[in-house]
């Protein structure tokens, strides 16, 4: 099936939702709807009963009324004490979730590693994590009114049918939506949709079928009727959310895909999501599941205009800017055949014994703070005791000392010298900059850039201070090499596209889908090779000073003829200078969503043909990734083999 070429205007979205409408005068306002609605079907019923009674008695009118509101409003009451006293680990034992610990299990770990690299990414506290096993579909539902304490719910499904960078989508969702909602507004619109709703639930509930799936006539019939009767409630509490909210689907959508820096992710878990809606195989085993719409990633099983969710086709539209086919979901994976990941718990007793903590910028972690780590083989106990402290930084002025460590290079005095200025005052500093000095090479850029993802969010003030920074630090010794300015470009980059409180973004509309390479512009293609020609210094192998060596020009050469360049029309391999560079990466990044991909795959390929054996260096590894945060492309499969899965 090939996809429709509808696109969506360019949307801006912002970091955090508008503030939601007064609840309780919405609340106030659907009651009253339900109330005339009531009325309204008892005076038919009266109708059909007595059709020759002339005029209405006012008492059981009166009295349905009253019965009605009462039940309603002390539902609703009971439902927010409940909530309050029990948190968001109540509501999730109530949904028959299992809370998921590391015990082995491939799919479960798999789970909470991923639940931790997302955590991390957003900068949020690792929370609870439960499992609904009898949810056959693919969902996830956030639970919790402050991050803190907060519970995530996975269904079975979600776990059996998604592969790894699906599930990091689908959890980033999840953190997305953590990170933008209003709790105290979350938890009063769960209570009012369950006192609107109660009655329908109470007749699912006596419909629902036991654990040998038998359901007694009776009871059918009494639960059949308790739902019809209930059901102008249940219309109430799904078109609450709906009033309260706006457009809180694409937010965090477009939130998540910042978080994972991958579109596809979320894009082919919507996808099959849109599957499973046409196949019908969506719905919720437990049936109160529903009641809670606002914090699941959709409804299934319920019309488009009553889920409170944006229809999951025009979210994949905003996510591609085209309409893509739905994704058909694989069999169920078996847990045996799961691969079971490594998992390491980091000890945090040498963060606390290097004085760090007690210094004035807040050095404590936040309850729960993800510290388990995927560590490969090779890494020293001293790097991951390095590593460790770290990622156990919190204060603002610890991050961004980290990373004006990754720009200091080992026995440069000068670069030294400024980095000393910086951190004067604050005794722990120092052993930042033994921890930075301490990774291996192939967790540098990985760590450089995580910290830049959490700084990312900082004030506007803060991002600029923190650019200028690096590049006074860079100059510091009077010469800045291609590598040092590629340091400084991703994080001038990454510093400018998030703003706390301001745009989070815009998310565009394809173009130039299903071209490759060859069929460049002469513009793009004069862009990728002013581009290249800088690369040329640092791939396959680094000159520090000077043009490219014969194996960088080599590799150029390679890389123009994927570009459809001919053999005798080649340019000449000439580093460009600095506004030069900045021009031709603007003109790179405009590449569209398809062909950035397959650019970065050719310099790699192009790396890999022309490094000795055949085995591409961690410098050139580095620059190539670095490049690819840039570009906002995913690594390819041989080039994120250089680096640890963490």
């Amino acid at each position: 099936m090939s996809a429709v070429t509808r696109r969506a205007p360019p949307v801006a979205l912002s970091d955090q939702v508008p503030p939601p409408r007064p609840v309780w005068p919405l609340f106030m306002l659907h009651l009253l709807a339900l109330l005339v609605v009531g009325n309204v079907l008892l005076a038919l019923v009266f109708k059909a009963v007595f059709p020759f009674h002339r005029g209405w008695p006012l008492a059981p009118f009166v009295l349905v009324s009253l019965v009605l509101a009462l039940g309603v409003l002390l539902v609703t009451a009971w439902e927010g004490w409940r909530l309050r006293r029990h948190g968001s680990q109540g509501l999730a034992l109530r949904l028959g979730g299992l809370e998921v610990k590391d015990s082995g299990d491939a799919l479960y770990r798999r789970l909470l590693n991923v639940i931790d690299e997302v955590a991390l990414a957003a900068g949020q506290p690792v929370p609870r994590v439960f499992v609904l096993p009898q949810e056959p579909g693919i969902n996830v539902l956030m639970a919790g009114w402050q991050p803190a304490d907060a519970s995530l719910c996975v269904t079975q499904g979600a776990l059996n049918r998604l592969n790894r960078g699906e599930l990091q989508g689908l959890l980033a969702h999840a953190f997305a939506r953590l990170a933008v909602r209003h709790g105290r507004t979350d938890r009063q619109i769960v209570a009012m949709v369950k006192g609107l709703s109660c009655v329908h639930d109470a007749g699912r509930g006596l419909m629902a079928p036991d654990a040998e799936g038998q359901v007694p006539p009776w009871r059918w019939a009494a639960g059949a009727l308790l739902a019809a009767i209930g059901w102008p409630g249940w219309v109430a509490g799904r078109l609450l959310p709906m009033a309260v909210f706006r457009e809180l689907d694409v937010r965090c959508d477009a939130r998540a895909t910042h978080l994972t820096r991958d579109v596809d992710g979320l894009g082919r878990v919507l996808r099959k999501l849109m599957h499973e809606r046409q196949s019908e195989v969506d719905g919720f085993r437990h049936p109160g599941a529903d009641a809670l719409a606002v914090l699941w990633l959709h409804l299934p099983g319920t019309a488009g205009w009553l889920s409170g969710h944006s229809p999951l086709s025009e979210r994949v539209m905003r996510l591609y800017g085209a309409l893509l086919p739905p994704l058909p979901t694989p069999a169920l994976l078996e847990m045996k055949d799961a691969v079971l990941e490594p998992r390491m718990a980091l000890d945090d007793s040498a963060f606390r014994a290097s004085g760090m903590a007690g210094d004035s910028e807040p050095a404590s972690l936040p309850p729960r703070v993800p510290a388990r780590l995927i560590t490969p083989p090779g890494l020293t106990p001293e790097a991951t005791e390095a590593l460790g402290r770290l990622r156990a930084l919190s204060g603002p002025l610890q991050r961004r000392l980290a990373l004006l460590a990754f720009m200091v290079r080992p026995g440069q005095q000068a670069e030294e010298g400024f980095w000393r200025e910086q951190s004067f005052g604050h005794p722990w500093a120092p052993g930042i900059l033994r921890d930075v000095l301490a990774l291996p090479p192939a967790w540098r850029v990985p760590e450089y850039e995580r910290l830049l993802g959490q700084l990312a969010y900082e004030s506007l003030s803060s991002r600029r201070d923190l650019v200028i920074s690096l590049r006074n630090l860079l100059k510091a010794d009077g010469r800045v090499s291609a590598m040092d300015r590629l340091w400084w470009l991703v994080a001038r980059h990454r510093m400018g596209e998030v703003a706390a409180g301001a745009p989070l973004g815009l998310i565009r509309p394809i173009t130039g889908q299903g071209r490759d390479l060859s069929q460049l512009s002469e513009d793009e293609r004069f862009h990728v090779a002013t581009f290249s020609a800088y690369l040329a210094r640092l791939v396959p192998v680094v000159v520090p000073k000077g043009p490219p060596e014969g194996t960088g020009r080599a590799w150029f050469r390679g890389v123009m003829r994927r570009c459809g360049v001919p053999a005798d029309q080649l340019p000449d391999c000439v580093p460009p200078g600095a506004d030069e560079l900045i021009h031709a990466l603007a003109g790179v990044q405009e590449l569209s969503w398809s062909i950035r991909p397959q650019l970065l795959r050719a310099w790699m390929e192009e790396a890999l043909n022309h490094s000795p054996g055949g085995l591409m260096r961690i410098e050139a590894a580095n620059a190539l990734r670095l490049v690819a945060g840039l570009l906002d492309s995913p690594l390819p499969p041989a080039l994120a083999s250089q680096f640890p899965k963490a």
